[in-house]
């Protein structure tokens, strides 16, 4: 064992670092934004194998991402070497997944079970709403609309199962969901239930089919220790210490699975910063990690409040939104690195002058030798990107989005083009791709056996798809038929109109073809999409000809992917959690935006303005608009929330310029 290596990495410590990888028991580590999270994680294993002398093999770390356990085992490794790493690295469902392989028969499974991907299990949904459906369960309407919620539905039925909701309880947990989070949306609701009652035959679908899904990895294991003490103690005498990487994102499931797996021997170390909880959506319990103390009532909780990343301007202005959050743990972070540059506040007319008045900035600093890699755009929504994207574009700034797709790859915006594409020329064969690809958009019983029929007429009549689906319909009948009769009719009278612009046809096309319809049946899920479609209708207005519009589509797609050099980076915050960037610029602080009043929990919106500023090491850029979307806005109230010595109003760049002119 390199015993100089160890020194250094616990020599390297701050005093608050080094009391908490010392710290015996139940032990939460609040470590702030900066303030070395992983190093003292890593610290605290080295302590446990070192110092106490516990057996490596002894030891469970989990994480939630693979590239978060591998970093934790190659820093683990570095110090002790490869011989007395942990072997039980690894992320929650890896776990669960290495227990369920042992036992299989606590989930119904036979030895040499397969893991469901997400697609797999959307099947089995999409199969169980279409048989409901034939058995007169949910009428066709209603049917039709469920087929295009399978991804919502498949979801909820993994929310169920976070929640350590077995399928005979689901219709029960359902309800108490719906009033304890006050649910009102009617397409949630109906979500939801219909979760809830597909869940049992879902469940029984997996079993025959000798599969697991992705929530059953630690579903299964969870449940049987709490149902099973002799099981529990098994597992639990296979460690001496349980580590916890990001506790503050973890579901009720992960909770039980952590005590059950530490409450013999007490030594759970739990990591994770409770400002910087924002994945409520998709379970995380804020909660959990806040009423620590409670849960242990031995338990330890230490601060980690130092930041080696930010400038004090930027950390005075994290510090003081997230105490706006009444319901926060103690913690302040500060920095030795002094109180830096100033948060540039800049305000313009509308979202193109902001789009604009970025890139051009990004453009000076990187002449001026700020590498494009160290710079970054962060945004509430991914469809606020397309603006900027544009900007770059044209300024032939490389850029890449990260966690995200390119603005013009987005499958609505695709598919919105090609009704456009199709109502502009029906009759013509450039237009079958684009009849293939929105045919059955939303769903009209146009599977592959029907589209092939009207292939084989097309190919022997030399006509186009759409011409051949107008000859089908007018010699066969059904509701299936009548559903593409509906289509084609949209599709020929939009393309007789010669009084629309291009916007007003575009928007025509995805409302009455039942497009829009489609996402907005899908409740929150929809949300993306629709904005993205309302981006895309708000782009076709500045231009006068198809042709141009497509043709900057096509360009759009394929912009600055093939670049060797560094690029920009655009993602939501959500996307930059756990990243640092030099230069940060935050667009769009406007109220209703950021905070997002689609948003059921303000103080998540309060840790993720939070988050987005410490994302910033030297120098950050706070921008809004007083017009967006078609219509006017105003600056966002985390703004004013600000201290006034930690902002300056307009670019630095001015300022200096003007001083210096005036010396």
């Amino acid at each position: 064992m390199p015993d100089a290596e160890v020194v250094a990495e616990m020599d390297g410590l701050t005093p608050a670092q080094r009391d908490a990888a010392r710290a015996t028991g139940a032990v939460a580590v609040l470590a702030g934004a900066g303030t070395g999270k992983t190093r003292t994680l890593v610290a605290g294993v080295v302590d446990r194998i070192v110092r106490r002398g516990m057996s490596p093999q002894r030891i469970l770390a989990v994480t939630f991402t693979n590239k978060a356990a591998g970093e934790m085992r190659m820093r683990i490794s570095a110090a002790l070497g490869p011989e007395s790493t942990p072997y039980w690295i690894g992320t929650f469902h890896g776990h669960g997944r290495r227990m369920l392989r042992r036992d299989p028969d606590i989930a119904g499974l036979r030895e040499g079970f397969d893991i469901a991907d997400s697609d797999d299990s959307m099947r089995i949904v999409r199969r169980l709403l279409q048989r409901a459906t034939d058995e007169g369960v949910i009428d066709h309407e209603d049917g039709d609309i469920f087929r295009r919620r399978v991804k919502a539905v498949t979801n909820r039925i993994a929310g169920l199962k976070d929640e350590l909701v077995l399928p005979e309880q689901s219709g029960h947990a359902a309800e108490g969901m719906i009033a304890s989070r006050g649910l009102s949306h009617p397409d949630d609701l109906m979500a939801l239930r219909m979760a809830a009652a597909l869940y049992p035959a879902y469940q029984a679908a997996l079993r025959e089919a000798n599969m697991a899904d992705f929530g059953d990895l630690l579903l299964w294991p969870t449940v049987m220790m709490r149902r099973d003490e002799a099981y529990r103690r098994e597992w639990a005498a296979r460690f001496d210490a349980v580590l916890a990487d990001e506790f503050q994102d973890v579901n009720r499931m992960q909770f039980l699975w952590l005590r059950a797996l530490s409450q013999d021997h007490g030594e759970l170390f739990a990591v994770g910063d409770d400002a910087q909880s924002i994945y409520g959506w998709r379970g995380a319990n804020v909660g959990i990690i806040r009423n620590f103390l409670r849960d242990f009532p031995g338990g330890r909780m230490i601060a980690l409040e130092q930041n080696f990343r930010s400038t004090g301007h930027i950390l005075a202005a994290a510090n003081a939104i997230i105490s706006q959050e009444r319901d926060r743990l103690p913690k302040k972070l500060f920095t030795a690195a002094g109180d830096g540059d100033p948060i540039e506040l800049v305000d313009f007319p509308g979202s193109v002058e902001e789009a604009r008045g970025i890139a051009a900035e990004i453009g000076r600093r990187a002449l001026e030798g700020v590498p494009y890699d160290d710079m970054a755009v962060l945004y509430r929504f991914n469809f606020m990107s397309r603006l900027v994207e544009e900007e770059l574009l044209r300024s032939r700034v490389p850029y890449e989005l990260v966690n995200d797709t390119a603005f013009w790859q987005r499958g609505p915006v695709k598919d919105a083009l090609a009704f456009l594409r199709l109502a502009s020329c029906p009759d013509g064969f450039q237009s079958d791709e684009a009849f293939r690809r929105v045919v059955n958009l939303p769903a009209r019983g146009i599977g592959a056996k029907r589209l092939a029929a009207l292939e084989l007429v097309a190919e022997t009549d030399a006509i186009s798809l759409f011409r051949a689906a107008e000859q089908y319909v007018a010699t066969t009948s059904g509701k299936a038929t009548d559903k593409l009769r509906g289509f084609l009719a949209t599709i020929r009278h939009e393309a007789e109109r010669a009084d629309l612009t291009i916007a007003e046809r575009l928007h025509s096309l995805i409302v009455e073809t039942g497009y829009q319809d489609m996402y907005r049946a899908a409740g929150e899920d929809g949300r993306v999409a629709l904005e993205n479609l309302a981006e895309l209708v708000d782009l076709a207005a500045e231009f006068s000809a198809l042709d141009e519009l497509l043709d900057h589509a096509a360009l759009g797609s394929v912009a600055a992917s093939d670049t060797p050099t560094g690029r920009v980076k655009l993602m939501t915050v959500h996307g930059a959690k756990g990243l640092e960037f030099g230069h940060v610029f935050l667009i769009g602080w406007e109220r209703g935006l950021f905070p997002s009043t689609s948003n059921t929990d303000p103080d998540e919106e309060l840790r993720l303005a939070y988050v987005a500023l410490t994302r910033a090491r030297r120098r950050a850029v706070i921008s809004w608009c007083g017009y967006r979307n078609g219509r006017s806005s105003a600056a966002s109230p985390f703004i004013g929330d600000i201290p006034a010595t930690a902002l300056h109003r307009g670019w630095l760049r001015r300022a200096r310029m003007s001083d210096a002119a005036a010396r």
